[in-house]
């Protein structure tokens, strides 16, 4: 019978000695109960688990559901209409989240850690809604009936589709697994030098119980053979479809695309090996997986970093070789210290294997005391403090051994360790361990720091320095807490404790400080690195583009102003932003619209501070500001098809006078301008949009818009325009849509154009992303103002007699009113019956009869897509605008479902 270990309150001179002969079963301040651990579940050994019912935090003054709303709650899905205030408005709003974990991304995408506090509250079993999130963009809404993994690849004799009851049907395996993310600590690094990641706080770690089907068991199933494994890997890929970070990739079989999948993969012979228990997991802590986590299937990898456990797990393929991913490779690295952004690039380091980064090293950290709190001296000084906090190692080692010292190192105190969990039948150890320490509190009188450290049985020890690196991951050096000798508000002397960060954009640490820097983190002393930021500084921001000595003359800059070639200017400075082109998440024709030219009003107007730093990586030289002549004239540009002269310049913002006005609905309006004369044209593609920018309350804004006129409108363009007055969820509104509300006739605007990726020729031909393309029927989802892209398409298709493509076009609004330019679609309905067709959806509240007329009310979704849109197929293109939440929620995902390819689909 295997012995559970239970923390012993017993004094070391009172243990039985004949303990210290089994130390891979016993440590002195440990005993052994008898208890028939074998023929136990998991939730018997280390639940009852903790509640897993979020409370979101539903208003920004810290405003919670009320206590009966989640005492009556039963799984998390009985407060989903209490979401968090910060998820509002964003893709996730569907989600509900707990309150008390930190964002360390803003508002979305979700990247969380619970406090330090919580951590110490539940210590072994993290709750599932406070355990800490990577979600590297929306989280996908996928069911658990709908949902397949696919197993695969050249070495898999007997492919696999399975749905997940077939994977539960499955023995299973569970057991406890601490997760850690690569960049736990990594706020610490980005004080010594900004790496190129967040800012993960000490509380990137977590423990669930973990339920699935093993790895193993999936394998064998396939006929995956167990005989000649060497180098063959099992390559894992999820569902999210990501943005692309550097290009095509260095693999020229399989170039990575603009958009690409999260994945990885482990070696077949740890795959094969049961020791390693890796898990293809459906439950966490006795539920089904919540969406943040992976609903509802994930890969579990016991010791191994959190990245590689790929979420909303969709196919596994066994290969001859490591996976091409490029998520593999451009994540979860540990480079020297001197290797910097640009030189990881150049030098190929990303590729080089030595530097991956895959099973945990071994780090702990204090979560008591906690940051700021304090102790008062005359009442405690004959008493003790409880130090305390967590410790973890990866490859199946145990914590041998967690230590504090109170004098910089000098001497180490052995701590009491609360071995919770029972090693597997292969003596493997997953996680972590809590540790604890009565401190005398006069031994912190004269104290300057409170250090801890953790052992393993491989006599692995955290180092007393850090050593950066570029992601900033695997920090791991002794966790430092200052000790600080004040007065309380009462004029009382207290012992206050400083933590070295606190995670996010959270202020407060000493290593904030310039008098805390190290001397050296690896690349040299910070000093003459120039690494050292201002005393109290906030988080280390990316370094600006260096001076350079070369000075570039406008006239140079112009030179290039073409696609394979592209040149801009921002704040006097100079970047060549050609390899940038196809990565641009608006699309290449925002850079090429201001290829050549000084682009710093428009590029402040839209982009953030980190953008901006992106720019650092792509600086050729400053400008010479001798060389900047007067501004050029615009040219004067003539219409291919009509021969008139053309209103707008891709180069040169123009001011146009509003001459009317009309309004739509309680909340829209059209914006009726006059170009340079009653004889011209706008010069708009159709497909494309302008910028229109304005000063607001003296801030340069930008925003992009669809007229409703074409080219075939002389002397106007006009637009349809839907305002965002202030509300409880937008506290400011719509900013430039309010702008535009409040022009009268005589104001002007400044226009720009055109700009976009997608360009309709004619007959079904037209041009995405660059790319030729051909359709005979299109399928439109517009919702509130994105009617406008959508529509000036099917406007030009349908004024064609000899244009036969088809269009069935799904409009979606909150009420009636809102169904924009309804008139002229009901009048296309009737006059183009065989090419066009029309279905309205209303959310919120339907006319009397509405569904007897033919249209819907309640989201877009798969059934409606079925029953009104046409089928997959080549030459079938899926055109959208609307809202994200109801793009990457409604949309996309059950456009997939009913078999359009990703490439079929495109949104404005």
């Amino acid at each position: 019978m295997a012995p559970v270990l239970m923390r012993s309150t017993v004094t070391d001179s009172s243990v039985d000695l004949t303990t210290l002969i089994k130390p891979s079963t016993s440590l002195s301040n440990f005993e052994t109960v008898d208890k028939d651990a074998a023929n136990q579940t998991c939730e018997e050994l280390y639940g009852p688990y903790p509640s897993s019912i979020p409370v979101p935090m539903i208003h920004k003054d810290g405003r919670t559901p009320s206590p009966y709303i989640i005492s009556k709650a039963t799984t998390m899905w009985d407060v989903k209409d209490y979401p968090d205030h910060r998820d509002v408005g964003t893709p996730d709003e569907w989600i509900p989240r707990d309150g008390k974990l930190v964002r360390l991304t803003g508002r979305h995408p979700f990247n969380v850690e619970p406090p330090l506090h919580v951590h110490h509250k539940y210590k072994f079993i993290t709750p599932t809604c406070l355990h800490y999130v990577r979600n590297h963009g929306a989280c996908p809404n996928l069911t658990w009936e709908e949902h397949r993994v696919r197993v695969g690849g050249t070495c898999v004799s007997t492919p696999l589709d399975l749905s997940m009851d077939e994977i539960a049907a499955m023995e299973p395996r569970e057991l406890p697994v601490t997760l850690v993310c690569a960049g736990n600590r990594r706020k610490e690094q980005n004080m010594i030098r900004q790496t190129i990641g967040f800012n993960w706080g000490a509380g990137g770690v977590s423990t669930n119980v973990w339920k699935g089907v093993t790895l193993r068991d999936l394998l064998l199933r396939a006929g995956v053979s167990e005989k000649n494994m060497a180098g063959k890997h099992v390559e894992f890929i999820g569902h999210e479809d990501l943005p692309n970070k550097v290009g095509p990739g260095p693999f020229k079989d399989e170039p990575w695309g603009k958009l690409v999948k999260y994945g990885t993969s482990v070696p077949l012979a740890r795959a094969m090996n049961p020791a390693y228990d890796i898990l293809i997991a459906y439950e966490a802590n006795g539920e089904r997986l919540q969406p943040d986590h992976g609903f509802p299937v994930r890969l579990i990898i016991p010791g191994y970093i959190g990245g590689r456990m790929i979420k909303w797990l969709t196919d596994i393929n066994v290969i001859e070789h490591e996976t091409k991913n490029h998520y593999h490779y451009h994540d979860n690295r540990i480079l020297p210290p001197h290797i910097t952004a640009e030189e990881s690039l150049t030098g190929g380091w990303w590729y080089k294997p030595e530097y991956i980064f895959n099973e945990l090293n071994i780090n702990s950290a204090m979560t008591a005391p906690d940051h700021n709190e304090t102790i008062d001296l005359a009442s405690n000084i004959a008493g003790t403090y409880n130090v305390g906090g967590y410790a973890y190692t990866g490859g199946g080692r145990r914590i041998t051994r967690c230590e504090i010292t109170t004098d910089g190192g000098k001497h180490w105190e052995v701590c009491k360790i609360n071995q919770i969990e029972k090693p597997t039948d292969y003596g493997m150890y997953w996680c972590w361990v809590w540790w604890n320490y009565d401190l005398k509190v006069a031994d912190l009188v004269g104290c300057k720091e409170i250090w801890c450290r953790a052992w393993d049985e491989a006599n692995n020890c955290q180092p007393n320095d850090p050593t950066w690196n570029l992601m900033g991951m695997g920090n791991n050096q002794v966790f430092r807490i200052k000790v600080h000798m004040n007065k309380d508000v009462n004029g009382r002397h207290v012992f206050q404790f400083e933590h070295p960060t606190q995670p996010g954009q959270q202020e407060g640490g000493w290593m904030t400080k310039l008098s805390e820097k190290p001397d050296s983190a690896g690349f040299g002393r910070l000093l003459e690195q120039g690494q050292i930021v201002k005393e109290e500084a906030a988080p280390a921001a990316a370094a600006p583009a260096a001076k350079s000595d070369k000075l570039i003359t406008a006239a140079e800059v112009r030179k290039h102003n073409k696609e394979e070639d592209v040149w801009i200017i921002v704040n006097n400075k100079v970047y060549d932003c050609t390899e940038y082109l196809d990565l641009h998440p608006g699309g290449a024709d925002s850079i090429l619209i201001n290829a050549g030219e000084d682009s710093t009003e428009d590029f402040v107007a839209i982009h953030s501070t980190k953008a901006t730093k992106m720019l650092d990586k792509f600086y050729v030289g400053d400008l010479d500001t001798s060389s900047v002549a007067e501004e050029d004239e615009v040219q004067e540009r003539i219409c291919e098809k009509t021969g008139r002269k053309v209103a707008l310049d891709p180069k040169h913002k123009q001011a146009f006078k509003l001459q009317k006005k009309t309004v739509l609905s309680r909340d829209s309006f059209e914006l009726d301008f006059a170009l340079q004369s009653p004889e011209h044209v706008l010069g708009l593609p159709t497909g494309k949009h302008i910028f229109l920018s304005g000063d607001v309350k003296g801030e340069m804004v930008m925003r992009r818009y669809t007229p409703i006129t074409s080219d075939h409108d002389i002397g106007c363009v006009k637009f349809v325009i839907k305002a965002y007055p202030p509300c409880e969820r937008f506290p400011l509104g719509g900013k430039f849509s309010q702008h535009l509300d409040s022009l009268e006739v005589g104001d002007t605007i400044d226009m720009r154009g055109p700009v976009g990726e997608f360009d309709y020729h004619g007959n079904g031909h037209f041009l995405k992303e660059h790319e030729e393309c051909y359709a005979t029927h299109f399928n439109m989802i517009a919702g509130g103002t994105g009617i406008t892209p959508v529509m000036q398409i099917a406007s030009e298709i349908l004024r064609n007699t000899d244009d036969k493509t088809k269009i069935s076009l799904v409009f979606g609004a909150r009420i009636e009113g809102d169904l924009l330019l309804r008139n002229t679609l009901d009048e296309w309905r009737e006059k183009h019956a065989d090419r066009f067709t029309a279905h309205y959806i209303l959310s919120d509240a339907a006319p009397e009869g509405w569904e007897e007329s033919g249209h819907s009310t309640g989201f877009v979704g798969k059934d409606l897509f079925e029953k009104v849109l046409f089928p997959a197929g080549e030459n079938c293109y899926n055109l959208m605008c609307g809202p994200p939440v109801m793009l990457d929620r409604g949309c996309t995902p059950n456009l997939k479902a009913l078999g359009h390819k990703e490439e079929n689909i495109f949104s404005f």
